[in-house]
């Protein structure tokens, strides 16, 4: 495609009917001249169109995602690459904080200057958030080796605790284990997880368990992967800015 583009191309190109491009025309959603009896569209202005409409789509199935979450929420997400973790937190954290929620990040796999680094890549000022004290990483897998279980929820319940004396509307956390982040048998790991639910179930609390299909661990006990949905109050699925949420 290069230069003009008659209405039929244009149709074939965004997979619509002509019909539907006509209407788009009316409607000045793209802009097109007219060159005999012909119409045509810029390629370029149709790039741009498409550039808008993408964005449209993402913030309102982010929208639409966050309207499904209920004040209280231990949800497990499932994401196809490691690095749609991050991408996921960033957009749950700048949701919570609109709401003036408190936030809390807990690392099991990754290094919390790292996970830093890269939100702010992805446009959230981390370091800031922290030093103004709403923002709190805690590096669980080191809390977990030493203080067991017990050390990481009670990460958990401080962060509501103090989220709770300051007066914030919530506490949006998330944590991103993986299934052998406990030791090399899931169970231990199920084991955490429902002590967490118990926690938190009914506490001004957003929970997210982020779980990456990339890891090679969670891949080999996908079985106790289902079993930990049981776990949790819903199961949300990430990919590519789309979201998807079930219930049990």
């Amino acid at each position: 495609m290069a230069g003009f583009l008659t209405v039929a191309e244009v149709a074939d190109y965004l997979k619509t009917t002509t019909t539907t491009v006509y209407r788009w025309l009316k409607e000045g959603r793209l802009t097109a001249v007219k060159i005999g009896k012909e119409w045509r569209i810029d390629e370029t202005l149709l790039g741009d169109v498409l550039r808008r409409n993408n964005n449209v789509n993402m913030q309102e199935a982010s929208g639409a995602f966050w309207s499904l979450l209920r004040k209280s929420e231990h949800i497990m997400l499932l994401t196809d690459k490691n690095s749609e973790v991050a991408q996921f937190e960033v957009s749950f954290y700048k949701k919570a904080l609109e709401e003036g929620a408190m936030l809390m990040k807990g690392c099991w796999w990754e290094d919390a200057d790292e996970v830093v680094d890269r939100y702010a890549r992805l446009g959230m000022d981390a370091e800031l958030l922290i030093k103004d004290g709403i923002f709190s990483v805690f590096n669980m897998s080191g809390i977990y080796e030493n203080e067991g279980i017990g050390g990481v929820i009670g990460a958990w319940r401080s962060s509501l605790e103090n989220a709770v004396d300051r007066g914030a509307s919530r506490l949006w956390a998330s944590g991103s284990p993986n299934m052998e982040c406990c030791g090399k048998d899931p169970l231990r790991l199920l084991d955490f997880e429902s002590k967490l639910n118990d926690t938190i179930r009914n506490a001004p609390v957003v929970g997210v368990c982020p779980y990456s299909l990339e890891d090679e661990s969670n891949r080999e006990h996908f079985e106790k992967m289902v079993a930990l949905m049981n776990k949790h109050s819903g199961v949300a699925f990430y990919s590519n800015h789309q979201y998807s949420l079930l219930r049990h």
